[in-house]
């Protein structure tokens, strides 16, 4: 018969492993959202005119 390891993890280190991911998951999102932009934003608005030929 195998001995039984119980493995009971720490409710601190589970708490600190997802504030650890939050502060990641935040950090991200803030460099993603506040970066320099990789294409210039380029759109511009067309105004049909008033007569049409299809």
């Amino acid at each position: 018969m195998r001995p039984q390891i119980e493995r009971e993890r720490d409710p601190r280190t589970v708490d600190l492993i997802a504030v650890i991911a939050l502060l990641i998951l935040v950090f991200g999102s803030i460099c993603y959202l506040t970066g320099p932009s990789s294409e210039e934003i380029t759109t511009a608005f067309i105004v049909p005119s008033q007569t049409m030929r299809w």
